[in-house]
C-alpha cells in the first residue's frame, strides 16, 4: 500500500471514528476517485463517496481541515460533482461490461484500470533463515550474545525460515474460440507481470509460446504487438494438453500458482489433457482456471477438454470482465 493510499485510508478511519458510516466499499470508491481527479479536487472526491447524510458534512469538513491542513473549498461544486459522478459511472460500467463487447477505446481504459489490480499469491518457506522472535534456536547468535554475560546464554536468539510469494504463471488461450477475449486477457497478463519480475506468461493455441519478455514493455499496445508477433498460431486451433505438457517441461510450474485462461474447447485427445493436468496438479501449488464462458449463468462445462481438466482444478472462475478478474485476488 502506497503512502498516499495509507493517508486516504487513515482519513476514512478518522471519519468512521467520528460517526460517519465509511464502510470498506465507500473507502475503495474514495481511493479510486482520488486517483482519477486532480489533487485540488480531493475534498469533493471524499465528500461524494464517503458522506451519505447531511449531518455528516460538518464532521467531514472538520476532519478534512485537520487531516490535510487545507480549508474545504466552496467553489466549482457543480463541475466537480459532475466530473466525479461521470468518472465513477464510467468505471463501474466498464467493470461489469463483457470484454467481448468492448471497443478498442474501452479496452484501453480497462488496461489502465487493470494496472491497479494487485495479485498476491500465497507465500512459501525458503531454505534461507532470518532472525525471529520465536522458532528454532539460533545457536551462533546466542553464543555471540553470551559474551556480554560472562558466557551465560541469558539472551537467547531465534530464527525461522524466510517466506516469499510463490511464482505466478499465466497460461493464455489465444485460439480462434477465444478471439473475443484474447486481447483483454493479454492486457491482464501485462498488468500482472509488472507486479513481480519472477512471474511468467505463456500463450498457446496448437503450441506453447513464452511471451514474458514481450509483455515486459511498459506501453500496453507495444507489449501486445510484440506478443502477437511472437505467437504464430494466433486464432488457430487449440491443443490444451500439449500446451500444459510443454509448460511442465519448462519446470517453471513447480510450486507455482498456475492460472489457465481458456474456454476448454480442445481439439486434442481428452486423455492427453487429463494426464497433463494430473501431472501439473502434482507439481503446482494451486491451479486456477478462468473460463469466460462462465459469464452465462446457464453455462455447464460439457466440453470434453473442460471435463478432462476440471477434476484437477482448484479454483474455477470466469474471466469475461474486469470485475471477474478482480475476484482472482481473493481466490489466490
Amino acid at each position: 500500500m502506497s503512502d498516499e493510499v495509507r493517508r486516504l485510508v487513515s482519513f476514512a478511519r478518522v471519519l468512521r471514528d467520528e460517526g460517519v458510516a465509511t464502510d470498506p466499499g465507500r473507502v475503495i470508491e474514495f481511493c479510486r476517485a482520488a486517483s482519477l481527479l486532480a489533487p485540488e479536487d480531493l475534498y469533493w472526491a471524499g465528500r461524494l463517496t464517503l458522506c451519505s447524510r447531511a449531518e455528516d458534512l460538518p464532521v467531514y469538513d472538520r476532519v478534512f481541515r485537520s487531516k490535510f491542513e487545507v480549508e474545504p473549498p466552496r467553489l466549482r461544486t457543480v463541475r466537480v460533482v459532475k466530473e466525479v459522478i461521470a468518472l465513477a459511472s464510467e468505471q463501474e460500467l466498464l467493470r461489469e461490461k463483457s470484454f467481448a463487447q468492448m471497443t478498442d477505446e474501452e479496452l484501453a481504459t480497462v488496461a489502465a484500470l487493470m494496472r491497479r489490480l494487485r495479485l498476491v499469491p500465497p507465500k512459501r518457506r525458503t531454505r534461507r533463515r532470518e532472525s525471529a522472535r520465536a522458532g528454532s534456536p539460533d545457536l551462533r547468535r546466542t553464543l555471540r550474545r553470551s559474551f556480554r554475560t560472562g558466557g551465560e546464554p541469558i539472551d537467547r536468539a531465534w530464527r525461522e525460515r524466510r517466506r516469499k510469494p510463490r511464482r505466478l504463471v499465466l497460461l493464455l488461450d489465444v485460439s480462434g474460440s477465444m478471439a473475443d477475449y484474447s486481447r483483454a486477457l493479454l492486457l491482464f497478463a501485462h498488468a500482472a507481470l509488472r507486479t513481480d519480475a519472477r512471474w511468467e506468461a505463456f500463450c498457446f493455441g496448437t503450441r506453447l509460446t513464452r511471451v514474458t519478455n514481450a509483455l515486459a514493455r511498459a506501453d500496453p499496445d507495444d507489449a501486445l504487438r510484440r506478443a502477437s508477433a511472437e505467437v504464430f498460431d494466433w486464432s488457430g486451433g487449440t491443443r490444451i494438453g500439449d500446451a500444459v505438457s510443454g509448460l511442465i517441461r519448462t519446470r517453471i510450474a513447480r510450486g507455482a500458482v498456475v492460472v489457465i485462461c481458456s474456454d476448454g474447447l480442445d481439439v486434442g485427445e481428452p486423455d492427453v489433457l487429463r494426464e497433463a493436468m494430473a501431472r501439473l496438479a502434482r507439481l503446482a501449488h494451486r491451479i486456477v482456471w478462468l473460463n469466460p464462458l462462465k459469464e452465462d449463468p446457464a453455462y455447464e462445462p460439457l466440453a470434453r477438454g473442460m471435463q478432462a481438466a476440471l477434476p484437477h482444478v482448484d479454483v474455477f472462475l470466469s474471466a469475461h470482465n474486469l470485475a471477474s478478474l478482480e475476484a482472482i485476488g481473493a481466490a489466490l
